[in-house]
């Protein structure tokens, strides 16, 4: 992959907000799974990360307070800018951050928790109810390894807007 290291550092800060997440909110006592290819001829990275623990819906429903909130609406609360499940903390800017990388730089992210699902691209952010469960979470990130993709310098200017702590 022959990007600059500004992106680099970018890019792997990004990501790594799917494995903090995971083993932090995932409370799995088998741990976490992540597997990963380069595709070199199509010039795309994907990552796959899969945790079998409570589950963002859990988390949130707990966090909420609401047992009937849907599956769906959990995740897109999650993906909102400055929420968190972490109480007494002023954080919730990762996965924010994370979902408009992956759009803005023509990148895609999946994720299957419980029976909700959430696809993020460049051109869609839908959040479903599936029929089927899944315990835990499974993170799909699919993205671009050609760095004239990436719009680098506004995500960097908009995170530092965002409060720190």
């Amino acid at each position: 992959m022959n990007i600059g290291q500004d992106l680099k550092t970018l890019i792997v800060s990004t990501v790594w907000e799917i494995y903090a997440n995971a083993f932090e909110h995932g409370k799995t006592d088998i741990g976490v799974f992540s597997c990963g290819q380069h595709f070199p001829k199509l010039n795309k990275l994907q990552l796959t990360v899969v945790d079998f623990g409570i589950g963002i819906p859990h988390n949130v429903r707990d966090f909420l307070e609401k047992a009937d909130f849907a599956a769906d609406k959990a995740l897109k609360w999650a993906f909102k800018a400055g929420t968190t499940t972490r109480r007494g903390e002023a954080r919730g800017i990762g996965l924010d951050l994370l979902r408009n990388f992956v759009k803005k730089n023509k990148g895609k992210l999946e994720i299957f928790s419980h029976d909700g699902y959430a696809i993020l691209n460049e051109s869609q952010e839908e959040y479903k109810i599936r029929e089927n469960f899944f315990e835990g979470t499974l993170v799909n990130i699919t993205l671009l390894c050609d760095e004239s993709y990436y719009s680098l310098y506004p995500l960097l200017s908009e995170s530092d807007n965002e409060p720190l702590f």
